[in-house]
């Protein structure tokens, strides 16, 4: 019985472990590169311009001449 219980912990711990990249993955939703130039919001909430080559993200840069 004492197996049983700490393979369930294991289970459940491994379970939260693998959440956390998950979660944090649907709380910073990916940029729409439906065009070349895109202007996203940065984790510190500063604006970066960024380059779509392909419908993905190639570099970003902070705004500016």
């Amino acid at each position: 019985m004492k197996s049983f219980v700490w393979m369930i912990v294991v289970l459940l711990l491994v379970v939260v472990v693998l959440a956390v990249p998950v979660r944090a993955r649907l709380a910073h939703p990916a940029a729409d590169c439906t065009s070349r130039v895109v202007i996203v919001e940065s984790q510190r909430g500063a604006p970066l311009e960024c380059r779509c080559i392909g419908g993905t993200l190639a570099a970003c840069f902070r705004p500016g001449p």
